[in-house]
């Protein structure tokens, strides 16, 4: 009686407590909730999924990247801007297991993010691609240390070395107690310690106002702005220290206005000036142009130099990347011209984007949104 009354209790009680269990959420809802970032491919290596969290971490939205390949997407590199897509990709070797490996990605905003990646990858006896998920999250703050130094050494040894160089040579020229040197030596071997003092400054100044730029949302104070007017004034002062290049200014009469911070468009127009005198090194004339798209107004700096390759269109906007070609590796230059460009056009809303060819020059362009439109 004992035992058949126990095994009548028992039924009822595993009965309610199944009615009590909550239903398994679907997989759809786990992944959108996931804190770490999740891509779908399917057999073409194509994104199938890409959920919230990754949207946030890239700044881009699925719909934008569904369809697309993820090496196009994301683009991973390494400390040294090297792309991991296309060597160490595991959906790449055809086999079924999981991988895991660290790099960088820029997101929308022109920040660099050290992440990490783990591949789990399901390939046919064939080594056919079935599907791969990939999970992506940020990776720890020594990791961005440990390529902030890989950056900053080879940096600090090329661009800090020179001027330091220069700068000891004279003074230890001009402290020399045998040597009776003219008032005009003196002079100029001041003037050059001067210049070379200031480069120095430069350069620190702009490696520190691209910290602060990229830890914190941007300041802007915007005003009505004539950009035409705006494109004259720069192209101006940067004619009078510019021998070998002519410089020329042209936007149609009807050009219309735009919401800008005017420092921060002015020192946009001054990297792309510079930037393309300095890829210029035998002179030519540099154009800056206006145009009228839709919604945005166009600002095309264009010239005549060095050009680029397509591979490092999107590449030439990162933070200290230099454009790998044999003419480029005296030139001097921190490769953050560009990249402060991009932020502070992202800044007020717009975009921007080079088209270039080796050797056949290259033109700059960023765009705005015009005054009361979308």
């Amino acid at each position: 009686m004992t035992q058949k009354a126990s095994e009548n209790d028992d039924g009822p009680t595993v009965a309610r407590m199944s009615k009590l269990r909550s239903p398994r959420p679907p997989a759809s809802e786990v992944i959108a909730l996931s804190a770490d970032g999740i891509i779908a491919l399917d057999r073409d290596r194509r994104i199938s999924v890409f959920n919230p969290a990754i949207e946030r971490l890239t700044g881009l939205s699925s719909t934008q990247v569904l369809g697309k390949t993820c090496s196009s997407v994301l683009r991973v590199t390494d400390q040294h801007g090297d792309a991991l897509c296309s060597g160490t990709c595991p959906v790449l070797d055809g086999g079924s297991r999981t991988f895991d490996t660290e790099g960088f990605i820029d997101n929308t905003h022109g920040h660099r993010v050290a992440v990490a990646l783990r591949y789990s990858v399901r390939c046919s006896a064939r080594g056919k691609l079935n599907r791969a998920v990939i999970n992506v999250r940020k990776a720890d703050g020594l990791h961005q240390t440990d390529y902030m130094r890989s950056i900053l050494l080879p940096l600090v040894s090329h661009e800090l070395q020179t001027p330091i160089s220069i700068i000891k040579a004279y003074a230890s020229t001009l402290a020399r107690v045998d040597a009776n040197w003219s008032d005009e030596i003196v002079r100029e071997k001041l003037v050059a310690i001067e210049e070379e003092s200031d480069r120095l400054s430069r350069l620190v100044s702009r490696l520190l106002y691209t910290s602060r730029l990229e830890a914190s949302s941007i300041s802007l104070n915007p005003l009505l702005l004539d950009l035409p007017q705006e494109t004259q004034r720069v192209a101006r002062r940067l004619a009078e220290l510019d021998e070998i290049h002519e410089i020329l200014v042209n936007f149609p009469a009807d050009f219309p206005p735009v919401m800008g911070d005017p420092e921060k468009i002015y020192e946009i127009l001054a990297n792309l000036i510079e930037n393309a005198m300095k890829f210029s090194p035998r002179g030519g004339t540099i154009t800056v142009e206006g145009s009228i798209a839709g919604g945005e107004v166009h600002i095309t700096v264009g010239d005549q130099g060095i050009g680029i390759r397509s591979s490092e269109h999107e590449r030439v906007f990162e933070r200290f990347y230099r454009v790998h070609e044999p003419d480029v590796g005296n030139l001097p230059g921190t490769g953050l011209g560009l990249h402060i460009c991009r932020l502070l056009v992202h800044a007020h809303g717009g975009r921007i984007w080079v088209e270039s060819e080796p050797g056949r020059g290259s033109r700059f362009t960023f765009a705005l949104p015009i005054v009361g439109e979308e």
